[in-house]
């Protein structure tokens, strides 16, 4: 099953502003989408 993660704009200027402080949170974050594509799968 396919399906694409949506955010809201806030939600995205605050990860952006975060990710410079703390750059493994955009890495994290994407491992945190691909582990629910993983699990919807099953």
């Amino acid at each position: 099953m396919n399906y694409n993660v949506l955010s809201i704009p806030p939600f995205d200027k605050q990860l952006k502003r975060l990710a410079k402080k703390y750059p493994s949170l955009k890495i994290e974050y994407l491992k945190i989408v691909r582990l629910k594509e993983l699990t919807t799968m099953n």
